[in-house]
């Protein structure tokens, strides 16, 4: 008698120590998450790489601080969408603010030479072109020169564009219901003359087209090894278990609404007494879809052994 308690004492230990061993092996792979919850959040520095002039492609991670001073830049701007998030009680989950500068450019008129002035002639005449901006005000966008005096007609005018920059803010919100919108405004900026330097012009939107591919395709994943916690019931007892599922079927790894080949293991008490308990389930369903309070878990058929005796009944699990 003492012998058999003694096996099943050892056995239990035997099980405890490989939970344990497991427990140490997740909290190592995911150490980076675990420690991202209890440590600062630090700015991730975006890296740019640029394809064309005109094309860049920005990798980032995720970063509340980051999102926070992309705001306080649009609130700078005076930006009117912050206020009609605001007033539909949005959660703004993506800012992009795109930055844009045409260069100077100087060209010369070649067919000026019939240009008459009335008056005194003086050694050049500086003239500004505007532009007027979608709300009527009128901001400057090239400039020209005569020159009365010079006797080659080609040297008469000269012209140019001044550098300005186009800024294209982008916000994606959230309402309460789950349906996204986006934002999107443009402004030009003359920064080279100091009348207009940092005054913010805005320009007419005629087309804005944006694409988002969400992922509804559900496919099969052969191999996609997932941890699970929960519980194996049967018609001979209740075991806390941990398992794991070799297949799945979902929209992403992560995203699952079937696991397939899940071996588990678990503790039972029976009579004072703890028993080590193995169960193994050929799949079970992602219930938690279906119900607006729980997001991730799954409940499926087992077959469990509790030493020789072999037991039909359920598991609930919920992965890592």
């Amino acid at each position: 008698m003492g012998t058999e308690v003694k096996y099943k004492w050892d056995l239990f230990s035997l099980v405890k120590s490989i939970v344990l061993v497991i427990l140490i092996v997740f909290i190592f792979i995911k150490w980076t998450d675990i420690k991202g919850m209890f440590s600062r959040q630090t700015i991730p520095m975006p890296q740019i790489i640029k394809i064309e002039d005109n094309s860049w492609r920005v990798a980032f991670e995720a970063s509340k601080v980051e999102i926070a001073k992309l705001r306080v830049d649009l609130k700078a701007q005076n930006s009117k969408i912050l206020q009609v998030i605001k007033d539909r009680n949005e959660k703004i989950d993506e800012i992009g603010v795109i930055k844009a500068k045409l260069n100077q450019t100087v060209k010369l008129n070649q067919s000026s030479s019939h240009v008459y002035l009335n008056g005194k002639i003086t050694d050049h005449h500086f003239i500004k072109i505007y532009k007027k901006a979608s709300d009527g005000t009128e901001f400057p966008i090239a400039w020209a020169m005569f020159h009365p005096n010079q006797s080659d007609p080609n040297k008469l005018w000269k012209t140019g564009t001044y550098p300005l920059e186009f800024s294209t803010n982008i916000i994606e919100t959230e309402d309460k219901s789950g349906k996204y919108n986006r934002y999107v405004e443009l402004n030009i900026e003359n920064n080279q003359m100091r009348e207009t330097k940092g005054i913010l012009y805005p320009v007419k939107l005629t087309e804005v087209k944006w694409a988002k591919n969400p992922l509804h395709t559900k496919s099969f994943s052969f191999l996609n090894p997932r941890l699970g916690l929960g519980g194996i019931f049967t018609s001979d007892f209740f075991a806390p278990s941990l398992d794991l599922s070799i297949s799945s079927y979902g929209k992403t790894n992560v995203d699952m609404e079937w696991r397939f080949l899940i071996f588990g293991i678990g503790a039972a008490s029976d009579d004072n007494d703890d028993n080590v308990v193995f169960s193994f389930t050929p799949t079970q369903w992602n219930f938690g879809k279906a119900f607006p309070l729980i997001d991730n878990a799954f409940v499926g058929p087992t077959v469990g052994w509790q030493g020789k005796d072999t037991s039909i009944g359920l598991t609930f699990s919920i992965p890592f």
